[in-house]
């Protein structure tokens, strides 16, 4: 990964950091009915969990998260971070909708013949997921992603099936 990548990833968080910080402001009046900020530790698989691997997220405010997921990505360890918008926080299924920046592609050759092949992309996916409450903290989510992958990416796969989609599970235990 580029400078330029990394600094856009620091700009994105920090743009997150913010914006949470200033929806999350309010009266001393309004504290009595305020939201519970909420902490969720998961493990799965998929682009939100950086690979086979685990996601920290964070919800300041009642209907917005912004996440870390680092894991392995069947190359090396693979990471993303986003934010989410819960559309229906308080249901015991909620549906959300999803913006993230990290690894979004891999290839690699299983006999390791041509190992410049092998290589992660990165860029930025959008989806949804469906988080299905489990008693009183917990959550199971199952998402499904759109990753704008690369001209490099596109051009080494050109002659192989992709399958245009990612998706992800896993299991949330929340604090």
């Amino acid at each position: 990964m580029n400078i330029r990548n990394c600094i856009r990833t620091l700009n994105f968080v920090a743009l997150c950091l913010v914006c949470t910080n200033l929806a999350g402001k309010t009266s001393p009046e309004q504290n009595s009915g305020q939201y519970p900020k909420k902490i969720y530790l998961g493990v799965g698989g998929g682009l939100d969990y950086g690979g086979l691997g685990g996601k920290f997220e964070y919800l300041p405010i009642k209907h917005f998260g912004v996440y870390a997921g680092v894991g392995y990505n069947l190359l090396s360890l693979g990471w993303n971070i986003g934010g989410t918008f819960k559309i229906l926080p308080d249901k015991k299924v909620s549906p959300n909708l999803m913006l993230m920046y990290g690894y979004n592609a891999v290839t690699f050759d299983r006999f390791h013949i041509i190992e410049e092949n092998e290589k992660v992309f990165y860029g930025v996916t959008v989806g949804g997921n469906v988080d299905f409450k489990i008693g009183r903290k917990n959550k199971i989510s199952a998402g499904l992603f759109y990753p704008f992958r690369s001209s490099e990416f596109k051009e080494l796969t050109r002659d192989a099936v992709v399958w245009p989609l990612g998706g992800s599970v896993g299991f949330n235990f929340g604090f």
